[in-house]
């Protein structure tokens, strides 16, 4: 395989298996918790090896402007590399394959958050999540009813006229 898709395929498989074992170890996923921080910086680690790779095949000198933008604005320094490296036309491609393999990475993320969640949904591998106020209960128990309350318009409304408000009610 080659080592810009190899790249490729790296992230994508860490974008789908980090939000599956996140959830399935704590319970829920974040995008600032330790599994999504370190995925992250995988991810960004993986796309720069791409980009050096590619920029070899290109024989593009790539500034250190370029090579920053790369490493902490991708979204931006992504399509001016493509732009300068293939031309309009065939970078205008690359940005379309790059705007489509984003999407396939999404996809991939919650299809990952997703089968780690319905099977484990009511169940918490975490002490700490299991003793949390308003933890979801374990499979197959009801929830506490929860006494009714009437509104505060609909009290006043009910309320015969010319009767004096009281604090009680």
């Amino acid at each position: 395989m080659k080592p810009k898709t190899l790249a490729l395929v790296l992230i994508a498989a860490i974008e789908f298996a980090s939000p599956l074992v996140e959830n399935v170890a704590t319970g829920g996923v974040s995008m600032t918790s330790g599994f999504g921080l370190a995925a992250l910086a995988a991810e960004v680690v993986l796309l720069f090896w791409w980009y050096h790779v590619d920029k070899k095949e290109h024989g593009y000198r790539a500034g250190p402007l370029m090579n920053g933008g790369m490493l902490f604005m991708a979204a931006v320094a992504l399509p001016i590399y493509f732009v300068r490296t293939r031309g309009w036309r065939r970078g205008g491609r690359a940005i379309a394959l790059a705007a489509a393999f984003l999407a396939l990475t999404l996809l991939l993320g919650e299809a990952g958050e997703w089968l780690g969640g319905p099977p484990m949904r009511g169940w918490s591998f975490s002490p700490a999540r299991a003793a949390e106020p308003g933890a979801a209960p374990p499979r197959g128990a009801r929830a506490p009813a929860r006494p009714h309350r009437r509104s505060a318009g609909r009290r006043a409304a009910r309320r015969p006229a010319g009767r004096p408000r009281s604090s009680s009610s």
